[in-house]
């Protein structure tokens, strides 16, 4: 057999030339005969972290990442990207479509700014003053009131922590600075998380008000000397001032952000709501959505607290007044009406078979699934039973009393050959228990 000259050369990297491939690959031109991306509305609300941990500083630096203004509620409008027939690299598709929707967002720069911290959301307070107005002419009086106080407390919220933060600074104290934005991190969590942080950063700027000149100067001292208990002497100064006005401020801010999250409302914040069940991922294959499937799987979460350690098959309606839930442990017959009431529940280990049994009733058919039950195990190779002895359920159709009997038996399978499977973990810790 010809052997590969080329991976036997000592300098070759495989890596590099997977690189180098899929590079040739990328920049490989494709027709685009149409490609449609339709308009949306994204609601925006970006709030920056004062503290970052030493990982994400790092990755924070190797991106080149600048500041950014704290902003809340921008409504996004990105318009539709469409083109078509088009000969190029899907870098080159790729970089047209993020420049689109970069230009969409850069259209939208007064927004963000009317809605920062910085002016005091002065947008989200028109939004909200407006918003006010029409549900009081409506009649909801209550909704006009929480509106308007949202709108109000939000600016003042956003408008006394800008002068604090702008104080803390002047205040030149990189520890009391530290010890505030560390404050300010968790006071977004709840509205007593808010007054928590606010009476917080109360105390914390009186005792750093009361401690700014002593603390000043000596550490002034011990750096320069006479020069340094002066210049010392003027931050203490300072500080005295700017660091009680900034707890004082932090207070305020964290009263009333305490009045906005409990004044608002899922309309105020765009909360998303979901508009279907999650879709059942029961394999490695994604399968359509479907809406029985769904539901069968959040049932099965209900029954079973969301146990991973048992899992969804199928999800089925015996007749009008029963629903039958398949998963690799157990088979369940729920009552349609009742929603989740189990009306019997059968473990797999103790099902021999399921058998469909039709039966003629004067002049018509009635589909029957049959279920033979053991009380105990049954002993290797007894797999035969007598239908007319066992369990029945009266189903709708032949169809339906087939697809059920396939999904028990394919249930069964599957627990079945999971009792042929090794832990390789327990087998090893054995083995080595039995070495010692």
């Amino acid at each position: 057999m010809a052997r590969d000259s080329k991976k036997e050369d000592p300098k070759y990297d495989p890596e590099a030339e997977y690189k180098l491939s899929t590079r040739k690959l990328e920049y490989n031109p494709v027709l685009v005969e149409s490609m449609l991306i339709h308009q949306t509305q994204v609601n925006v609300s970006l709030i920056v972290a004062p503290v970052l941990e030493d990982d994400l500083k790092d990755i924070h630096t190797r991106l080149g990442m600048r500041s950014y203004l704290n902003f809340s509620d921008v409504t996004f409008v990105l318009n539709k990207y469409h083109t078509s027939n088009v000969i190029a690299a899907t870098s080159t598709i790729r970089d047209n479509i993020i420049r689109h929707y970069r230009d969409c967002a850069v259209g939208h720069k007064l927004k963000i700014v009317l809605n920062s911290e910085m002016t005091g959301n002065m947008g989200g307070l028109f939004n909200d003053l407006l918003s006010g107005l029409s549900v009081g002419l409506d009649g909801d009086v209550s909704g006009m009131v929480k509106s308007v106080a949202h709108g109000m407390s939000d600016t003042a919220s956003k408008l006394s922590s800008t002068a604090s933060t702008v104080l803390t600074y002047v205040s030149g104290d990189d520890a009391f600075r530290a010890d505030r934005d560390r404050l300010r991190a968790s006071r977004y969590q709840s509205s007593s998380a808010s007054l928590r942080a606010g009476w917080q950063g109360l105390r914390s700027g009186l005792i750093g008000g009361i401690t700014s000149i002593p603390n000043s100067v000596v550490r002034g001292i011990s750096q320069d000397g006479v020069t340094g208990a002066v210049t010392g002497l003027a931050k203490g100064l300072i500080g005295a001032v700017a660091k009680p006005a900034a707890g004082l401020l932090d207070f305020a801010s964290g009263t009333t952000l305490a009045i906005t999250q409990s004044t608002r409302s899922s309309e105020s914040i765009g909360e998303i709501k979901r508009i279907r069940l999650p879709r059942c991922c029961s394999g490695e294959i994604l399968a359509p959505y479907s809406l029985d499937t769904a539901q069968g799987m959040a049932t099965l979460w209900k029954l079973n607290r969301k146990s991973r350690c048992e899992r969804f098959i199928s999800w089925c309606v015996v007749n009008t007044q029963l629903k039958i839930l398949v998963s690799s442990e157990r088979v369940r017959l729920i009552e349609r009406e009742s929603g989740n009431k189990v009306v019997k529940e059968i473990m797999l280990d103790s099902i021999g078979q399921c058998v469909y049994i039709p039966r003629n009733n004067g002049g018509t058919t009635e589909h029957h699934l049959a279920i033979q039950i053991y009380d105990t195990l049954p002993p290797p190779g007894v797999v035969h039973m007598t239908p007319d002895s066992s369990p029945r359920l009266n189903c709708n159709s032949q169809k339906t009393s087939l697809k059920i009997s396939q999904d028990i038996q394919y249930a069964i399978d599957l627990k079945r050959e999971s009792t042929f499977l090794v832990n390789s973990g327990k087998m090893f810790s054995n083995s080595g228990n039995s070495a010692r």
